[in-house]
């Protein structure tokens, strides 16, 4: 790797030790979140939503994604795609928390900063967990409207968001956007699907750079077999093969191990102009 991006690499990492005690604090309550909202409705996905929190807490918190959660329109934002639209818990409940936090500190300072524009119709609240799956209220699945344009496409079953990811990736690359980052997020289970390889493989004969899956890598889906008793091979094995640069956390619910993996993934030197996966 290039001496220069060596360095960045270690001294983000070092940078963002000290906010591990912080991050440990808001898992938590996203965590607590997560069992009052699914309880509550008694209907939902909590594992894959679980599983998915230090990989998503670091991906938002770290700097690795550039977005603005008071203004998740904005053009050249990193764009965020949960490829499995089923984990959807996981981004109502870390909306919530996150707006609750600017709404306790505008509160506090009446600073425009922590405003959130027409936050009404905006800003997910804690409020609006109660009305998961209801109508009128959260759908089951991610759908890009409303209280969450942070999401950038409507997904529902395992895979479904990975084309659209690729798809993103390639029409930011073609309008010059450069700089701006796709971030997928899935588990190893709806890697399964047929469009998943076909993504993989687009992914690298186009050259998407930009392109940044974070992979919950657990031995487990839905069913009550370990996915490696039906599928063969490592996330390794999985990727690399298609030309993908890959990266890993093998304690994936500790925060070093988890940011080492996602720091490096976006700030390593990419010479072949490959697609990233970071497994987790």
């Amino acid at each position: 790797m290039d001496r220069a991006a060596e360095e960045r690499i270690a001294q983000t990492y070092k940078d963002l030790t000290g906010q591990f005690e912080h991050w440990e604090k808001t898992k938590d309550l996203v965590d607590q979140l997560l069992d009052v909202t699914l309880n509550y409705r008694q209907s939902g996905h909590p594992g894959g939503s679980r599983s998915k929190v230090h990989a998503l807490l670091v991906t938002l918190l770290s700097g690795v994604m550039r977005w603005d959660i008071r203004h998740p329109e904005k053009r050249f934002g990193d764009k965020f795609i949960l490829v499995g639209g089923h984990t959807i818990p996981l981004i109502y409940t870390t909306l919530a928390l996150f707006n609750e936090a600017l709404r306790v500190k505008f509160a506090q300072t009446k600073d425009p900063r922590y405003r959130v524009p027409k936050a009404e119709e905006r800003a997910l609240v804690w409020e609006d967990l109660l009305r998961f799956r209801h109508r009128g209220g959260l759908s089951g699945h991610a759908e890009m409207e409303g209280k969450t344009l942070f999401l950038k496409f409507n997904t529902g079953p395992s895979g479904h968001g990975a084309p659209a990811a690729a798809g993103l990736a390639l029409a930011l690359k073609r309008a010059g956007a450069e700089g701006v980052k796709v971030f997928g997020f899935e588990g190893e289970a709806g890697l399964t699907p047929g469009a998943a390889h076909e993504t993989m493989n687009s992914a690298w004969g186009l050259a998407l750079d930009n392109l940044y899956f974070v992979i919950d890598w657990n031995d487990y889906g839905i069913d009550d077999h370990p996915v490696s008793t039906a599928v063969h091979g490592t996330p390794e094995d999985w990727f690399a093969p298609h030309g993908w640069r890959v990266f890993g956390a093998e304690f994936g619910s500790e925060w070093g191990p988890v940011t080492q993996a996602m720091v490096a993934m976006v700030y390593g030197d990419n010479p072949t102009h490959a697609p990233s996966m970071a497994w987790m």
